[in-house]
């Protein structure tokens, strides 16, 4: 791969450590600031509000007007959030820092990422789809895994942190501005494809829709829910627990390509579902046990095999509809997987009720039942995966309509 691979791989992986910081620190918030568990999971959901839009936008905007010219402004509205999170000393401050991670990350998501395939040779293309995924996968995992070790041993736990990361983002933003522009400046055309695709609702509504909605469920709740139970529950106030709880179910997922690479995605998917929701119920049986060991084993599980469902989901929306319709297919996919994160708030406003160990047994069996769905019902909507194939010669009047 060239050099201005591995600088776009840095600004990547630099970039995305930024979004995940607070998850050690949730538990610190709210004894810092009084807040109840609903408040928290608010918190933490913030960020899913502002994602969707802005990556709906961003996607055309880079197209138009080029990489840099849209990543540059995602780097310094993330720092910005990060500085926001250095500095804040009240709740709103709190809340304002989190949709500045949000609008960044929509901003950046699948910029970044095709900034690196762009760098890439072309029979290395594929090699750097990859190695963007994995740096976005890595990056999310190394920001509360750094995060729970510098807020363990600093003075200054719940603003060292972000002050780290604003270090690491010069870093980021000198690789990116030292990489070349990839797409020349065009005029803009501004829309917005989103949807799926004709034929294909079945099959995502009842298999695809469900699945990538429940990964991003499981990993929601370790990384928000998951932390207090720590804290308060088992009593682990060591926060780089937490915090490397977070690094294991968001990092672990970018090892899974390597090995499922050969496996069937639908097979992959269904296998993910399966596992990791089962594993959900070591999350539970460890407040009787008093077992923080086995929530540290529950979320790389549940890391692991998430990523089963992610690369498995993201092959199928990329083979199964012709090329022009890729992006749109895969923006609905990762809008389900987005809006996934929102049924935590439930469980925070139900362990302020109930405990956290109520609310979690809620969360393990919502997990069960929404992967019994798309096993027994899903997998039959969608019975098989048949990669759609280009033609040449003259588009039929079903695809020039599509193409428009």
């Amino acid at each position: 791969m060239t050099r201005n691979v591995y600088k776009a791989l840095i600004g990547l992986l630099v970039f995305t450590m930024g979004t995940s910081i607070i998850t050690p620190l949730m538990a610190l918030y709210q004894e810092r600031f009084d807040l109840s568990d609903g408040t928290i999971t608010l918190l933490f959901v913030t960020y899913t509000a502002t994602v969707v839009p802005t990556m709906l936008i961003a996607g055309n905007l880079s197209d138009r007007l080029g990489r840099k010219r849209l990543m540059l402004p995602a780097m310094a509205v993330i720092s910005t959030a990060s500085l926001v999170f250095a500095l804040a000393e009240s709740v709103p401050m709190l809340f304002v820092g989190r949709v500045l991670q949000g609008l960044a990350i929509g901003m950046f998501l699948g910029v970044g990422t095709a900034f690196v395939v762009d760098h890439a040779r072309p029979e290395s293309k594929a090699r750097a789809a990859m190695a963007g995924g994995i740096a976005f996968r890595l990056g999310f995992g190394l920001g509360p895994g750094l995060a729970g070790l510098v807020a363990e041993y600093s003075s200054n736990p719940l603003h060292a942190p972000f002050w780290g990361h604003l270090a690491l983002m010069g870093v980021g933003v000198t690789a990116v501005l030292m990489a070349s522009e990839t797409v020349p400046r065009r005029p803009l055309v501004f829309r917005i494809r989103v949807g799926v695709p004709e034929g294909q609702m079945r099959g995502f509504a009842g298999f695809l829709a469900p699945a990538a909605f429940l990964m991003s469920f499981m990993e929601a709740t370790v990384l928000s829910v998951v932390p207090l139970y720590l804290y308060r529950t088992l009593g682990e106030r060591n926060v780089a627990i937490a915090g490397l709880a977070g690094f294991l179910v968001l990092g672990l997922g970018a090892i899974t390509p390597f090995l499922i690479e050969r496996l069937d995605p639908r097979h992959a998917v269904m296998l993910g579902v399966g596992v990791s929701s089962l594993i959900t119920t070591l999350v539970v049986a460890a407040s009787g046990l008093s077992a923080v060991a086995l929530v540290v084993f529950a979320a790389a599980g549940i890391g692991f095999f998430n990523g089963f469902i992610l690369q498995g989901g993201t092959v199928i929306a990329g083979t199964v509809v012709p090329l022009q319709e890729r992006g749109k297919l895969l923006s609905a996919l990762y809008m389900c997987a987005y809006a996934g994160t929102t049924p935590i708030v439930v469980l925070g406003f139900l362990s302020g009720s109930f405990g956290l160990t109520v609310a979690l047994a809620f969360f393990s069996a919502a997990a069960m039942a929404l992967a019994a769905w798309v096993l027994l019902v899903g997998r039959r909507l969608f019975p098989e995966v048949i990669p759609h194939v280009e033609t040449i010669g003259p588009r039929a009047p079903d695809e020039a309509a599509a193409a428009r």
